[in-house]
């Protein structure tokens, strides 16, 4: 037993070794995958300190190249001529841009003219020889950070050009830096540009402004020291520990550090990475406890083993005293599920019925106006035109038994194939049937067939029985409107024919429920309707490979679309 126990209390203390070395290592891979994180960000707000700037500068690059190709100027350098103009130019460029001053000189320094001359006596000393009038002379921008007493300048320089090279003299735009600073956001971190001097020249936080890093050996006794700071590296990043919090800067910051050499500075960004050290620490804190809580949990499992054997075998009784009570139970869905399905039975004949009385209609309300319109014929002598009649109650008689078909092939689930009809002459026989009608109740009927056919897939008698059931709906619908009137267009594109039939009627409270069954606009007993016309039309659609629609017209009104695929012979 003793032997048992040493065996355990041995691989309890390697498993908890083995759980601190694992928080060690998520810790050092977090931290490490943090800083990655941070240094990316670095970067970025770094570029940007970076372009914000540049871009600053940028506009008084464009200043300066405009000012050093104006006549004015070019002919003040070398004639001497007009420097009042000239001076007032400088002035009027100054308060547009916002630059310090503006100053133009000849090839030896001279000032010519300035837009501030009290404050430029000793600007030919300072520019005689220097490397901003060199490069201004050799045809380059020249640029400079430079302190102007206790001000912080940068100072741009350009030739003057009278036509081509050797340039006539130079002309020196001076930006006041702590104005370019006004315009800055604040930022997260602390960003600093370091001139050659690895003096802070500019910077998002005061407080460091004119701090010289004096461990490169530069020593300035007119600047302050920058802050003590120890440099190393931790997972390839540079990473400086400061002795004390002071001046805006972390304890410890990770470096971020990016050239300038368009103004001879470098620009470092401070991160700081306590986050990311204390989002390490809980991670690492957090693998060990769950590593630990683990251990626990299969020590746990390990003590109540014999425990859950026996909570198994009583749940195996329960399990096959529930599986009786299942078995039980589905057979007696089994005997309610008959039941259901024979309720199903009768309500599906009582709507075949309905479908029935519903579909016959529209043929026999046709052959009741046919006769009584023949036997007026009749009596008005004119037996030819009656004979048409009857010609059409015969057609009649076979559309009906055509639709009786159609319902018993609906009854036996089989259905008749689509086949190629011309759309063009269903909807036209259609009107035919139902204007009559339409006439009696005053409603005006706008239709322009095309002159050719439009082939589509479908079923004649049933493209037929959509279009009389949805122009019967539309009439019903505009029982109380006034103008009434209906309007069908055929349009044909994209592989298909749209048919689009329009009312003038009150329009439809819910168009997304228009086609299931029993869903009805009409008063009870109106016109004898159950609401199975639209859903037995939207099946037949649907059957030949269309879709039919309905929404509301913003103008008022309902419109159905039947969107019918065509035949390879579409249009003929």
């Amino acid at each position: 037993m003793s032997r048992t126990k040493a065996i355990a209390a041995a691989l309890c203390a390697f498993y908890a070794f083995a759980s601190m070395l694992a928080g060690w290592l998520v810790y050092s891979y977090a931290y490490n995958e943090t800083l990655d994180r941070l240094e990316e960000n670095g970067l970025i707000r770094v570029q940007q300190a970076s372009d914000r700037l540049m871009g600053q500068l940028s506009g008084y690059s464009y200043l300066i190249n405009l000012l050093a190709r104006h006549p004015e100027i070019i002919r003040s350098v070398v004639t001497g001529a007009d420097r009042g103009r000239t001076g007032d130019i400088l002035v009027d460029a100054v308060l547009t841009y916002g630059a310090d001053r503006i100053t133009v000189t000849d090839r030896d320094g001279r000032v010519v003219t300035s837009s501030a001359p009290d404050t430029e006596p000793g600007f030919v000393q300072q520019t005689v020889g220097s490397s901003l009038l060199r490069a201004a002379l050799n045809g380059r921008l020249g640029s400079e950070a430079a302190l102007d007493g206790d001000r912080r300048m940068i100072r741009l320089s350009r030739g003057v050009l009278d036509g081509g090279a050797p340039a006539k003299g130079a002309i020196f735009v001076t930006i006041d830096v702590a104005s370019l600073e006004f315009e800055w956001g604040v930022d997260p971190e602390a960003i600093c540009f370091f001139d050659e001097t690895e003096t802070v020249f500019a910077s998002t936080r005061q407080s460091l402004l004119m701090h010289q890093d004096k461990k490169t050996g530069r020593a300035d006794p007119r600047f302050e020291t920058f802050p003590e700071y120890a440099s190393g590296r931790a997972g390839g990043h540079e990473i400086w520990t400061f002795a004390k919090q002071a001046l805006a800067l972390p304890l410890r910051a990770l470096v971020v550090t990016q050239d300038l050499p368009q103004v001879n500075m470098v620009a470092r960004g401070f991160i700081d990475t306590s986050p990311a050290r204390t989002a390490a620490i809980l991670r690492g804190m957090l693998t060990t406890t769950l590593l630990g809580a683990l251990g626990l949990a299969i020590l746990i499992a390990a003590l109540w083993r014999r425990r859950m054997a026996d909570r198994l075998a009583i749940e195996a009784a329960v399990n096959t005293r529930l599986e009786e009570r299942v078995e039980r139970r589905t057979s007696e869905l089994k005997i309610a599920q008959d039941q259901l399905v024979q309720a199903s039975k009768l309500t599906a004949l009582g709507e075949m019925s309905a479908g029935i009385s519903h579909e016959l209609n529209q043929p026999l309300a046709a052959i009741l106006n046919l006769s009584e319109n023949g036997r007026k014929l009749l009596d008005r002598s004119r037996p030819g035109e009656a004979a048409d009649n009857l010609a059409q109650i015969s057609g009649q008689v076979r559309r009906i038994d055509k639709i009786i078909r159609n319902l018993r092939a609906f009854a036996r689930n089989e259905g008749e194939g689509g086949e190629p009809v011309d759309l063009v002459a269903a909807v036209k026989y259609a009107i035919t049937l139902t204007l009559p009608s339409l006439d009696k109740d005053g409603v005006a009927l706008s239709w322009s067939p095309p002159e050719r056919q439009v082939l589509v897939v479908g079923g004649e008698v049933r493209l037929q029985q959509v279009v009389m059931n949805i122009l019967t709906n539309a009439q019903d619908a505009m029982a109380a409107s006034n103008p009434k009137r209906i309007g069908v267009t055929l349009t044909t594109g994209a592989g298909h024919a749209v048919l689009d039939i329009t009312d003038s009627g009150p329009g439809i409270p819910d168009p997304s429920r228009v086609f299931e069954p029993f869903y009805t606009t009409k008063e009870l007993g109106a016109s004898k309707g159950l609401g199975l016309g639209l859903s037995i039309s939207y099946g037949i659609i649907r059957s030949f490979g269309g879709t039919l629609s309905c929404r509301n017209d913003p103008n008022g009104g309902a419109v159905f679309s039947i969107r019918l695929p065509l035949t390879d012979r579409a249009v003929q």
